[in-house]
């Protein structure tokens, strides 16, 4: 999925097409952010593994199965580095590290394949081939783990309706309802999931929940009322589905945004 290009040559100009799968790291082609960098190929976006826990049963044909889950994602990025000197080829690898080293807001690699554009996939740099530096012009490669196996697409949003392609279901991004009427009982509604608030709402502030931390935050008026979430309030399996329609109790959804996601 690339041009030809001659390793025998020392110099040579730029190619001006890119391959059709050319990585992105936090918005920018690495073959801008390094002189000589040229993307060849990626390996690792196929069928995801699954890691299976087992144990025999004496007795008993076979193994019993005590759990499934999806491994994490490692991706494989051959690529070529070319320079003219010796000095350049050492800058050029210094700038390849800072880069492969400098994460997004994340907190992680954002890493984007121009064949799937819409896709993001939070990554750590976590291995590299040693290279024997006997020309300018070098193929290796580099690894990069995935941890949570999943690519996410970009951001959707709505007024409560949502679409799903790919996952089944997905925990949003965030939510903000705005407040009907002033009231001491507003609630979230999905089905017959209900995120329950007890406390003094005022007609047209926002209640917002943010997902995307460590932990949930609820904020209300510039404070967080985590603590007026009434018990049994399913918030951190608070998912959705296809088609599923956020509503609200003495109040309206303003906006709820998600990511659909793919392994």
């Amino acid at each position: 999925m690339y041009n030809f290009v001659d390793l025998t040559s020392r110099s040579r100009a730029e190619p001006s097409r890119l391959p059709v799968d050319d990585m992105k790291v936090n918005g920018r082609s690495l073959s801008d952010w390094v002189p000589g960098y040229r993307h060849l190929t990626v390996k690792g976006r196929g069928i995801q593994a699954r890691r299976i826990k087992t144990q025999e049963v004496p007795g008993r044909r076979g193994l019993w199965v005590d759990s499934v889950e999806d491994k994490e994602l490692v991706l494989e990025i051959q690529y070529l580095l070319e320079a003219r000197t010796s000095a350049d080829l050492r800058e050029r690898f210094g700038n390849l590290n800072k880069v492969l080293r400098t994460h997004g807001p994340s907190g992680f690699l954002e890493i984007k394949f121009d064949d799937e554009s819409s896709f993001t996939y939070y990554a750590i740099l976590t291995d590299s081939e040693d290279i024997e530096e006997d020309s300018y012009t070098l193929r290796s490669s580099f690894k990069l783990l995935v941890p949570d196996g999943y690519k996410k697409k970009d951001p959707q949003n709505s007024t409560g309706l949502i679409s799903l392609t790919h996952a089944i279901e997905v925990l949003p991004d965030s939510i903000i309802a705005t407040v009907s009427r002033t009231t001491d009982n507003v609630q979230i509604i999905n089905g017959n999931k209900i995120l329950s608030f007890r406390g003094s709402y005022q007609q047209g502030k926002d209640i917002e929940l943010d997902f995307r931390g460590d932990e949930v935050t609820i904020r209300y008026d510039n404070r967080s009322i985590l603590s007026e979430l009434e018990r049994f309030s399913p918030l951190e399996v608070f998912t959705v589905k296809n088609r599923d329609t956020l509503t609200a109790k003495n109040a309206s959804i303003k906006r709820v945004v998600w990511r659909d996601e793919q392994a």
